[in-house]
């Protein structure tokens, strides 16, 4: 503390407070997180910088001009770090711009909570940039992030609407956070646009898990969901995109208590894969504005394909696996090794194939964070 006040008692005495400040938060923040990124435009050359860019030039501390997202991402570590610092732990609990943050496992220490909000900051803003909307608080309230022992020793993650009251509060709970989490991404898109039909949720939250997620989460499990679909296809056990259905039990589980429970993972790992395939191509083919016109035009059953894509279903469905079969050809040692697995034991195919992963690619662990591998681009 003594440090801080000198430098602002210095900084008043020259009249540049603002850029001793600046240059405080900035510095400390780098110490704490090195591999933040405060999305911010250097004045001159309007170019984007990270922190890291920051970082190397403090000259331009006092003339970087935060974007919207950067300042709002800047301003939820600060409250973060406030309620950390500032707030007693007694609760395990915090507050941030978008979330109410509850810790249930009484083992994690308050850095790693920290960490781990962070974490989720920074994908949610990723997941609102590419939607290009805003995360409903204002609308749906705060999404509550709580953090859970993972389920029966499997890491993952589930979206809830609970409801307290008259209200529904959204829920994204995290099972396992000792290690890096799975599914945030893909749950966070979920909150931001909850629906009852999963195939609408789940074509749209796969495709951001593998864009801004952890490459080992189901049902990528390491690999692509695209090399997965061309696996299920060999074998013969494709399920048509017709049987994928708005509800729980038509996708290999149920739900107890009001949580997600999986009854057939075989039949799960094949819809979810089959699904975040399918909505990547709608992405790649259509654009993030049709699939979001989609889900703002879906209800419940109704699923407006024609209206949105001016193809039905079936057309879909045809396209798609079209666009798989003209473009770039998964490694044929990636689908052998991966139809043995499938082969051998369909219910433990995904959890054998993120530990041959961790095994095979340098760098690529389980605890700890990873860039998503390359997407498949549909032509």
């Amino acid at each position: 503390m003594a440090i801080i006040s000198v430098l602002l008692l210095a900084g008043l005495a020259l009249k540049s407070a603002k850029r001793v400040l600046t240059c405080l938060v900035f510095v400390f923040l780098d110490r704490l997180f090195p591999s933040l990124y405060i999305p911010s435009i250097h004045p001159s050359t309007r170019k984007f910088l990270s922190l890291n860019e920051v970082r190397g030039d403090r000259k331009i501390i006092d003339e970087v001009t935060l974007t919207e997202n950067g300042r709002k991402t800047l301003v939820s570590v600060l409250l973060i770090l406030f309620a950390v610092l500032v707030v007693p732990f007694t609760s395990r609990a915090l507050e941030t711009e978008d979330f109410t943050v509850r810790e249930f496992t009484g083992q994690l220490s308050d850095d790693r909570i920290l960490k781990l909000t962070v974490g989720a900051e920074e994908r949610l803003k990723k997941v609102l940039d590419f939607w290009a909307v805003d995360s409903g608080v204002n609308r749906l309230g705060k999404i509550r992030l709580e953090f859970e022992k993972p389920r029966a020793g499997t890491y993952g993650t589930v979206f809830l609407m609970v409801k307290e009251g008259n209200a529904k509060v959204r829920v994204v709970r995290v099972f396992g956070v000792t290690e890096e989490p799975q599914m945030v991404a893909h749950k966070l898109t979920h909150a931001v646009f909850p629906s009852p039909d999963k195939l609408v949720r789940n074509m749209m939250g796969i495709p951001m898990e593998v864009r801004f997620g952890n490459p080992l989460t189901f049902p990528m499990c390491g690999f692509s969901h695209h090399e997965w679909v061309t696996v299920f296809r060999r074998n013969k056990s494709y399920i048509p995109l017709s049987k994928l259905g708005p509800e729980h039990e038509e996708w290999g589980m149920t739900t107890r208590q009001g949580v997600p429970v999986v009854l057939d993972k075989a039949k799960q790992h094949i819809m979810y894969a089959e699904t975040g395939s399918f909505g990547d191509f709608l992405l790649s083919t259509y654009g993030m504005n049709k699939v979001k016109r989609f889900y703002k035009l879906s209800d419940g059953d109704k699923r407006p394909w024609e209206e949105v894509f001016g193809s039905s279903f079936a057309e879909l469905e045809t396209k798609w696996l079209q666009a798989l079969d003209t473009g770039p050809k998964p490694e044929e040692k990636n689908i052998a090794l991966l139809l043995k697995m499938v082969n051998d034991d369909p219910e433990k195919a995904c959890s054998e194939a993120q530990h041959l992963v961790t095994k095979t690619r340098p760098g690529l662990s389980l605890d700890s964070p990873q860039k998503p591998a390359p997407r498949r681009k549909f032509r």
